[in-house]
């Protein structure tokens, strides 16, 4: 049984993402053409060495994040990972994963219903994402609720030009 907990000393440390399998075989992303985002071949597969898995777990346990882990007996299987520090009205979600063995059973709703949660009693109106734009992310966030922003946080969207700008309103 995957539980969802807020991430502690207990629960987490600077090895805990070691055997995490970020792999993702990307097939299909979005692309602005014409002022509209349409689905583009871009083939490629995204995954993580040693030195990323180190450097993700330093920020996400870092005093900057509220993270929330999915673990599988204590072996982390997901994470969210929020900026505490909201920019306007909004919580940046910054990460959130889901391991590859684990994708498909629900984990990432329930990591996304966390951060939603965090965001309300943080006083946010809407989580902020960046998210990649590949097909299957882009579905996962829609499929949230979250839409894409008429007012990205330029910082951010300049800092990753490929990535859409989404926002999931926390309105019931």
């Amino acid at each position: 049984m995957i539980r969802i907990e807020l991430l502690s000393t207990e629960n987490f440390h600077l090895n805990s993402l070691d055997d995490y399998q970020r792999k993702q075989d990307v097939k299909k992303v979005y692309r602005k053409q014409d002022g509209e985002y349409i689905l583009v071949d871009c083939a490629y597969t995204e995954d993580w060495d040693e030195e990323k898995k180190l450097s993700v777990a330093k920020a996400i346990s870092g005093d900057d994040y509220i993270t929330y882990l999915a673990l599988d007996e204590d072996r982390v299987v997901g994470f969210i990972g929020l900026l505490k520090q909201l920019e306007g009205p909004y919580m940046i979600l910054d990460m959130m994963q889901v391991s590859a063995e684990c994708r498909g059973q629900g984990i990432g709703r329930r990591l996304f219903d966390k951060g939603k949660e965090e965001a309300r009693k943080a006083g946010a109106a809407a989580l902020y994402i960046s998210a990649c734009s590949s097909e299957e992310t882009i579905a996962f966030y829609k499929a949230m609720g979250s839409r894409l922003t008429d007012f990205p946080i330029k910082r951010i969207a300049e800092g990753e030009p490929y990535d859409l700008q989404m926002v999931c309103s926390l309105e019931n």
